[in-house]
């Protein structure tokens, strides 16, 4: 029997008694579109071949709702017939039901390309940190020591940091404080909040500047793979379970299974400038359909609804590196943007201080069919007077060519709390760019033009090329010429050459002035974990210079020898670069902990390799700990020992972990990884007879249970000094006590043990 379209006539229309009396409850098989739903579903049968669904069965069937035919008991009840888009096959003899929908029929599918899993959470522990880079320099008949010195302290309720650099010589010996501040990170609302030192945003109309005092701040880095830039969304359909490939620039990103029905794909990973997704759907019969859309993105743009801001208040920092303790007049500072739309990103800039005020807009919108553009537009007030500033940034990057162009005027008055005060904004600065990829590799063309007002012109074109040579290497050639002045040439080329992983040789040759050198390296790059790095350099023409360097790094540290030879003068440098810290109560040396560090334990067991995302980092220690030093802050670090290196009766819970620390923090990884202190027993119960095969035996308390095999023989581990345990079978139990004492043998024999058995 055929049943296709709506049958109103024969639909109750109404919750009328009589209408819902005449129904009957059945319970069918059903199949959507050739696929089995799963097991048999209970729906409302009506004469004429009429069938009502709950709403919860189209939800299971993922068909899209129409208006109820009428409620029973406070359920909705749907008719089937009457859904546009569904046929229906009713066959009697099976007592089954076949839909057969269109795509439009279905409810919309929603998937996320980058089908994220629920992440870790972020974790961090108690403790500190000292890190060191000091050295000690002799040329010319003079010594010198120098050194930078940075402490921290972290707990959950942040992260405080000092750093210093000190010099010593002849003449004298100084510690100067640099940055000192408190942070405090909060991954789920992706913000930081930071008390102490700090650098401004700047914004439109004006620039970063250094202050001390209070910083509120959006920070994405908090949440590592959020994507702040507009991604594209695609949509399709499909009648049947299919495959949909994706696309990107002709680059196959991936692929998603979707159910029937039509689908969209949200968070489409691209790349910056103009281009193309593509979606190739296939379904289980073969069939092919192609959905394209173009785009352009732009790293300045945000997405429609997500907010970037920074907010500041304290006082200006003056001779930062020169004074510890040099601060001026209070400022103020905000900077908030805003994704209006995919397509266009505001934002607005206020800064003060009781001298200069000063504020901007900004805006940046995508051109269809021309790329990127921003505008801004500032103004100021100051003892200088009022003055103004206005930008405009043009960029369209493709495949193929890529240009851009950047203007700024500047009004005479025009400054902002970041300039110096004796300095004034070029009057105007305009630069040009163009990117071509060519067969060989790339080509980049630029010019700069700036009237610095007060201070020399400056005027430049310059262009550059790398070209790959198969497996020799690469060759890079750059030039540039003064257009204003001496109108000076320069010119360089560079030829690099890979030896081996961590290895390269390079050659080159420069002209400057009118004035050649020739240059030449071979140098070999310290690995992940421990190892060696050297680099020989020279250098021939305008000075004669040879630089020999040899590094060394091992678990406390990095170590490093530098002699150079200049013109007849030769300098020798040494200088020690390393960390110590204290974490989970343990406290320890390290190399340089300038990221977050773990502090890794593997039980009692030295010499046991450590792995940071697959790369070898080090062994354990006397301790059977080792420190990790760089791990990525937030993000997922897997970290991983070699079970090779263990002896056969340690026992591991696993070999792998993955950890998210919080930035600087120091966090306690223990593998759990102990001595089985294992033994074998032959357990006799009352009567001389063995332990029946495949009795139960457990500690008390203990791990887990044991089987005892024929004989009465048991093979138990996580044994004490002196142990209790308790044997079960089917017909009764008993108790028995023994003493373990570990020695030499792996797997010793304890010997006979009477169990006494325990009345019922």
């Amino acid at each position: 029997m055929l049943c296709a379209g709506p049958v109103a006539a024969l639909a109750p229309q109404s919750d009328s008694a009589e209408a819902i009396a005449g129904l009957r409850d059945t319970l069918l098989s059903v199949s959507v579109n050739g696929a089995r739903t799963g097991e048999p579903v209970a729906l409302l049968a009506g004469p004429g071949g009429t069938f009502y669904a709950s709403a919860a069965v189209l939800a299971s069937w993922r068909l899209a709702t129409p208006r109820p035919a009428f409620s029973r008991d406070g359920v909705d009840y749907y008719l089937l017939n009457a859904i546009p888009g569904l046929k229906l096959e009713f066959h009697q003899a099976t007592q089954s039901l076949s839909l057969i929908a269109r795509p439009e029929t279905f409810e919309r599918t929603r998937l996320s390309y980058a089908m994220l899993e629920p992440s870790d959470q972020v974790v961090g522990g108690t403790g500190g940190f000292l890190n060191y880079d000091v050295s000690a320099q002799v040329a010319d008949g003079d010594t010198s020591l120098g050194g930078a010195f940075e402490a921290g302290i972290f707990t959950r309720f942040g992260v405080g940091i000092s750093s210093f650099v000190g010099r010593w010589s002849n003449g004298g010996a100084e510690l100067t404080r640099l940055d000192s501040n408190w942070t405090i990170d909060d991954p789920s609302r992706m913000r930081s909040l930071r008390l102490g030192d700090g650098n401004s945003r700047g914004g439109a109309g004006g620039v970063p500047f250094r202050f001390g005092g209070i910083q509120l701040a959006r920070n994405f880095g908090v949440q590592p793979g959020f994507v702040t830039i507009p991604l594209p969304s695609l949509r399709g359909s499909a009648a049947l379970p299919s495959v949909v490939d994706i696309y990107v620039n002709d680059a196959l990103r991936g692929s998603r299974d979707v159910p029937p029905g039509p689908f969209e794909i949200t968070d489409v990973p691209i790349v910056t400038g103009n281009g193309e997704v593509q979606l190739v759907v296939r379904d289980l019969l073969g069939r092919q359909m192609l959905y394209s859309q173009s785009y352009y993105a732009a790293q300045t743009l945000l997405r429609k609804g997500l907010h970037d801001y920074s907010y500041e208040a304290g006082f200006l920092r003056r001779s930062f590196g020169e004074r510890s303790n040099d601060y001026g007049a209070m400022m103020v500072s905000a900077t908030h943007r805003y994704g209006f739309s995919d397509r266009l990103t505001g934002e607005i800039h206020a800064e003060a201080t009781t001298g200069v005020q000063s504020g901007g807009v900004a805006v940046g919108i995508v051109l269809p069919h021309v790329g990127h553009a921003e505008a801004s537009l500032a103004a100021s007030r100051s003892g200088r007077g009022t003055g103004a500033q206005a930008g405009l940034t043009l960029e369209r990057r493709t495949r193929g060519l890529s240009l851009g162009a950047r203007a700024e005027v500047s009004s005479k008055d025009y400054t902002s709390v970041g300039w110096d005060r004796d300095r004034r904004p070029p009057a105007s600065t305009v630069q040009l760019f163009a990117g071509l990829p060519v067969r060989f590799g790339s080509l980049g063309l630029s010019y700069l033009r700036r009237d610095a007002r007060g201070e020399p012109d400056a005027e430049y074109a310059s262009a550059s090329t790398t070209v790959r040579v198969a497996r020799l290497g690469s060759l890079h050639l750059a030039g540039r010429k003064s257009l204003t002045g001496d109108k000076n040439l320069s010119a360089a080329v560079t030829w690099m050459v890979p030896v081996g992983p961590r290895a390269s040789a390079t050659a080159g040759a420069a002209l400057n002035r009118g004035e050649r050198t020739l240059t030449s390296s071979f140098q070999k790059h310290l690995p992940v974990g421990e190892g060696i790095g050297y680099r020989i350099a020279t250098s021939v023409g305008t000075v004669e210079r040879i630089d020999g360097r040899l590094s060394a790094q091992t678990g406390l540290g990095t170590h490093e020898a530098h002699l150079t030879w200049v013109d007849g003068q030769a300098g020798v440098r040494l200088s020690t670069a390393g960390g110590l810290g204290l974490v989970g109560g343990d406290a320890f040396a390290a190399r340089r902990l300038s990221q977050s560090f773990a502090a890794v334990k593997v039980g009692d067991y030295p010499n046991v390799r450590v792995y940071a995302d697959n790369q070898l980092v080090g062994r354990t220690g006397r301790d059977g700990t080792m420190i990790v030093p760089a791990l990525r802050p937030f993000d997922r670090n897997a970290l991983r020992i070699e079970l090779a290196d263990l002896p056969w009766d340690a026992e591991v819970v696993g070999d792998q972990l993955v950890v998210r620390p919080y930035d600087r923090h120091g966090v306690a990884v223990d593998f759990q990884v102990r001595t089985a202190r294992a033994a074998i027993l032959t357990i006799l119960l009352d009567d001389g007879s063995a332990l029946p095969a495949g009795s139960t035996v457990r500690l008390d308390p203990g791990p887990g249970e044991f089987v005892s095999a024929p004989g009465g023989e048991v093979y138990m581990t996580g044994l004490q000094s002196d142990n209790s345990a308790m044997a079960s079978w089917s017909s009764g139990s008993c108790r028995f006590q023994f003493r373990f004492e570990p020695g030499d043998d792996p797997q010793p024999r304890l010997g006979r043990f009477r169990c006494r058995s325990i009345a019922r």
